[in-house]
Order: C-alpha cells, then structure tokens, then sequence
C-alpha cells in the first residue's frame, strides 16, 4: 500500500491519475465488516480508482493494521486525528479522480455500482451530485426509493434528506470548485443534508439512479440511531436555513407570497397536508 501522497496506480496498469475516489471514513470498524467493504469496492467491474480510506483517530486498531497488509496500489491509508468532518474534508482534499465517491465502512458497494455512476455521470455532463437506490440489511431488511430528478430533490430537501450520503458521486470540478472543506461543523449527525442544501443553493444540480447500488448495514451502533436528538435538532436548523433561501428566491421580493410559503410549511409540520400535497405545490413554483 502507498502512502496518500505516493504515485497512484490500478492494478494493472500504471495510472498518473484514477477516474474515481472513492472516500471511507472508519472508525473502531470491526474487521469483519471492514473486509466485507473493502472486498466489495475491489471487486467492482470498474477498475480506475482509488480506495482513500481515512482513519478517524480508531482507537481499536485490528481493522486498521489488517489495511497496511494489503498491497493493492488502489489502496490508500489516511491517518488522521479523531474528527469526523475533518476527516471527510481530507479525504476530498487528497483525491485525484474526476468524480469522488461516498462510501461507509461498514457498507457494501453492488459489482456496478461504480460503473452504473461512471456511466450516468459521463452522458448526463449537467448533474453535479448523484445518488441512487439502496437496500439495507443487519437489524432492518428494506428498500430505500429516493426521488430522481432534480425538481422533485431540490423541493423535497425542505423536509427531508432525500441524497443518500453512502451512495452519493460527486463531480469534482463543479462541486468542490477550488475548495475541499465541503462538510461544515456545527451540523452533527446532518453534515451531508447541509452540504446538499450548500449545494442546491449554489444552483448544482442532483438526480438519483433508480436502481440499487448499495447495501446499507442497519446496527443499533449507528450514529442515526445513538445521537438521533442530535441528528433531528441539525435537520431542523438546516431546514430552516434552506427554506429561507428557497421562499427568497421563489417570490422574487414579492412580500405577499412569503406569508404563504411560511404557513405553507407550518400546515405540512402541524400534519394538515400530506408531503405529496406539499410538494406538488413547491415543485409548481419551481416549473
């Protein structure tokens, strides 16, 4: 294995620079599930990338120690102090590729997924942040349907996180801009939500694939689960700031329609309109 700042290659041939990162944040990630994850992304029928899996200050190190063993040139071992948004934001800052790729340690990456993305990302050159279907398995067996297209995306954020973090490839160029602190602190256990709302009010735009390119390992240590007040306290504050913006830009400063977009949102909070009704109205708005 090389160090983040040596030469990257694919295993068969050398190669200055990967098409796809993929960044793997892990901490105290058992070695059975690390393996299971790592083996999933190798074997992937798309070959040109690098594996930036970023150590988060473990302080169980068996996962960690077994990642020096390997001797794939793909792989490569960030060590970083325990801070999980740094941690993200290194990760984006060393790699290479064209497009980077979200993945979990403990998640498992389907044989195409990588591909399935390549493919979507190269014929449609104006989506900035793409996302797909997923399964869960552990704890919890289900499917998880997200919205497609940008409208339905960019209006359902107003309510609810609809980009699924681990499944998510982002384009470089457009996304980081010049930039790689892309996770903001002060939004614990929702920095992916708000770098979407960051995003969507930069004008980038979303899609998800309709199709299942990961499974998502449901455990009762997950974050989502242990600090589940933290969690919805920071989805309420990035709502709030998005919704903000988004009632700004849809009444274009005509005051009377800012009334109605805040009762809006009150009659969806207070359950007197379904989502579906909410929605249809904002993405009216929008068309």
């Amino acid at each position: 294995m090389k160090s983040s700042k040596g030469k990257i290659a694919d295993k068969d041939a050398a190669l200055l620079s990967p098409i796809i990162s993929i960044v793997m944040p892990t901490y105290n990630t058992s070695l059975e599930y690390l393996n299971e994850s790592v083996e999933s992304v190798m074997k992937q029928t798309f070959g040109d990338f690098e594996l930036l899996v970023i150590d988060d200050g473990s302080t169980e190190t068996q996962g960690v120690e077994w990642l020096k063993t390997l001797k794939d040139q793909r792989i490569i071992l960030i060590q970083n102090n325990h801070d999980f948004i740094e941690s993200l934001n290194r990760g984006i800052a060393e790699s290479q590729g064209k497009y980077i790729v979200r993945m979990d340690a403990d998640d498992i990456m389907m044989p195409n997924r990588l591909q399935v993305q390549y493919d979507f990302m190269e014929e449609h050159p104006e989506i900035d942040v793409c996302g797909s279907w997923m399964e869960t398995f552990g704890n919890k067996n289900d499917t998880i349907r997200v919205h497609t297209e940008h409208k339905e995306i960019t209006a359902s954020l107003l309510l609810y996180n609809t980009m699924v973090h681990p499944t998510i490839m982002l384009r470089k160029a457009s996304v980081c801009n010049n930039k790689t602190s892309l996770y903001k602190k002060g939004y614990n256990s929702a920095e992916d939500y708000k770098l979407w709302t960051d995003l969507a009010m930069e004008g980038l735009r979303f899609a998800n694939i309709p199709e299942i390119l990961l499974k998502y390992r449901c455990s009762e240590n997950q974050v989502t689960n242990i600090r589940q007040k933290e969690m919805i306290s920071s989805s309420q504050k990035i709502r709030l700031e998005y919704a903000e913006v988004i009632i700004e830009m849809l009444v274009e400063g005509k005051k009377q329609y800012e009334s109605f977009f805040n009762e809006l949102i009150d009659l969806y909070n207070n359950q007197f309109i379904s989502v579906s009704t909410f929605l249809r109205t904002i993405y009216n708005f929008l068309s």
